[in-house]
């Protein structure tokens, strides 16, 4: 490939958003072969440079292809097509003897050598997500000790990452990762930024053990959607006598190690509430939180989608079937909405007795910090609306289907989208409930892998409706 089609290639890369790039997958294998091979011949090179290119400048690139979806770091790995040939072990190798000769970047003053630890530290944060890639990293010694030594010895970093690009994580985050993807523990103190006391004041304290043995929900977020985050927090935060919160603003001040903390809390928790983004897409840290509460947790995740973000990739791929919740405006959070969201979270508590929020009022625009607003925990039936003039875009089915305790599963499954086709199953119901039954059962197992649907749920909503 001529040098000027490859840096029109790379300002592209820069340029497009993930759908974008995933549309001409061949037109990237071509562009990915071509980044790969300018950093085997760079390698080579006392000056790390090749064909009037640096070696940061493909890694650059490279960092943000990992990002897209799984498959390009798999391509580059396993599948590219460079003289000489290449495969994984042998890829996995370059990019840690790279690793190795600019360990000692950040204690100099060249820029460019610093940008480039910050990119392979990040590549190689994204090859240790991949369990056979991660074997690896795990089997060279002097790898783990180096990134260790990173993890350890944070001298001079933040002057370094004053450089980097939003597509990267810094020093701190990618070897703190790194090691807990491989399972190795960094004795290095997190200090997360004091931020939102008035709000995280109304989270129960981490260093106590709840003596009512409430419920834990979690909320995973971007530190991006701070603002957003904490509206959310605020919103929850009304509901502690209900639940308690765990958020790494209040439960990681003085972690020895944020993943160890981070994977305890989520452990821990009996929902996450996962606020996403396109920041928390592109966010490894994101992603690894996401990816161990769904895949290895199995947890029940309640997802608010914020803006106009689309999941794709990694992310759209484990939120299949799943229902979320979306703000289109996160600067003003439609109060429908977030009645809807803590609906869902009530409904989903195990909780013997019934809590219904009530919709919540207003916000007063000239509060700079959302204040806890006041809501009603019902043990009572609520009142509703008309039957006929419930809707899905409205709380009044949620808020139904929980007031009778029937869990979300159920909600999900029959995902009722008015008032009115609720009424005409009831007449399925009235004419033949076993039947009904029998149908719903194999959908259910179905529609969560094997599982069972419980008779007496099913018996407990047909009641109520």
């Amino acid at each position: 490939m001529d040098s000027r089609i490859l840096v029109i290639s790379m300002t592209l890369a820069f340029l497009s958003s993930p759908e974008q790039l995933k549309c001409d997958k061949k037109g990237m294998n071509t562009v990915l072969n071509q980044l790969l091979l300018l950093v085997m011949d760079a390698a080579k090179s006392d000056e790390h440079r090749h064909d009037g290119f640096h070696i940061s400048e493909p890694l650059e690139v490279l960092v943000k292809m990992f990002v897209v979806e799984e498959r390009t770091l798999d391509y580059v790995l396993c599948h590219a097509e460079t003289e000489p040939t290449s495969d994984m072990s042998s890829t996995v190798h370059l990019f840690i003897s790279l690793l190795f000769s600019f360990s000692n970047a950040w204690k100099g003053t060249d820029r460019l050598e610093q940008f480039t630890l910050v990119a392979l530290l990040n590549i190689l944060w994204s090859i240790s997500f991949e369990p056979n890639y991660a074997q690896e990293l795990v089997k060279d010694e002097r790898f783990i000790e180096t990134i260790q030594k990173f993890a350890e010895n944070d001298k001079d970093q933040e002057m370094i990452e004053q450089y980097k690009p939003r597509s990267m994580e810094s020093i701190k985050q990618a070897t703190n990762d790194i090691l807990h993807n491989l399972n190795r523990n960094s004795r290095d103190d997190v200090k997360p930024n004091q931020q939102e006391t008035s709000v995280n004041a109304l989270v129960a304290n981490p260093a106590v053990e709840s003596v009512n043995n409430k419920p834990s929900i979690m909320i995973s977020y971007s530190h991006d959607n701070n603002t957003f985050c904490t509206q959310i927090l605020g919103l929850l935060a009304t509901c502690n006598d209900v639940f308690e919160i765990w958020i790494d603003r209040t439960h990681c001040q003085r972690a020895n190690d944020l993943w160890e903390m981070i994977a305890n809390g989520m452990e821990a928790a009996c929902i996450i509430v996962c606020l996403l983004s396109t920041e928390y897409f592109e966010s490894k840290s994101c992603r690894q939180e996401f990816i161990y509460a769904n895949d290895s947790l199995k947890k029940k995740i309640v997802c608010v989608l914020l803006d106009n973000f689309e999941p794709k990739g990694w992310l759209g791929i484990r939120m299949t079937g799943m229902k979320y919740i979306r703000f289109r405006d996160c600067s003003q959070p439609d109060q429908v909405k977030m009645t809807e969201l803590l609906n869902t979270i009530l409904a989903a508590l195990p909780s013997s007795r019934p809590l219904i929020c009530e919709n919540l009022p207003s916000p007063h625009h000239h509060q700079e910090t959302p204040q806890p607003v006041s809501i009603a925990i019902q043990s009572t039936t609520p009142t509703f609306r008309p039957v006929d003039q419930w809707t899905s875009t409205d709380s009044d089915i949620h808020a139904w289907f929980a007031s009778n305790q029937i869990s979300i599963e159920l909600h999900d499954l029959f995902n009722f989208r008015t008032g009115e086709e609720m009424l005409d199953y009831a007449q399925l119901l009235i004419e033949d409930r076993r039947q009904q039954m029998n149908i719903y059962a194999k959908i259910f197992t179905q529609k969560y892998h094997g599982r069972e649907l419980p008779p007496h749920e099913f018996n407990r909503f047909a009641k109520a409706l």
